[in-house]
């Protein structure tokens, strides 16, 4: 089996797993479409995450502070907002609390991803592309 193919195996698994797993945590009351936006950003967060450290190895984070700091930061911030706004909001139960806050944090990862992802395609589109300097000046008016 082919990695890509692998991947997205992969990440239907995680996704369907999430999706099956939060509507049996929430007793199915209603709540369908959380579940499935929920498991659908697992699911994205994953393969994106993979189709990045494939894809791009040289770009994976390193072990110093410099190089996990930004990962850090989104690792400790999404959470911290998840649980903060979930958790003030008192009329809802504990099941749907924990829902939204997975939402939050699929959310959170899908975005972390995909910004890295868009920011990676660019310097890969550039780095083959003729610099700006090239292109806008010319010698031969000297």
């Amino acid at each position: 089996m082919e990695r890509p193919t692998r991947d997205t195996l992969a990440a239907l698994i995680v996704g369907g797993i999430t999706t099956a797993g939060l509507y049996y945590w929430l007793g199915g009351h209603g709540y369908v479409g959380l579940a499935l936006v929920t498991g659908l950003c697992w699911g994205c967060a994953l393969k994106l995450t993979l189709h990045v450290g494939h894809r791009y190895p040289a770009y994976r984070t390193g072990e110093t502070w410099t190089d996990k700091r930004w990962t850090g930061l989104t690792g400790g911030v999404v959470p911290l907002v998840a649980f903060t706004v979930v958790n003030s909001l008192h009329p809802i139960s504990y099941e749907l609390r924990i829902g939204l806050v997975l939402l939050v944090v699929g959310a959170g990862l899908v975005a972390y991803s995909a910004g890295g992802l868009a920011i990676l395609e660019r310097v890969e589109d550039t780095s083959s592309a003729p610099s700006a300097l090239e292109t806008s000046y010319s010698t031969d008016d000297d």
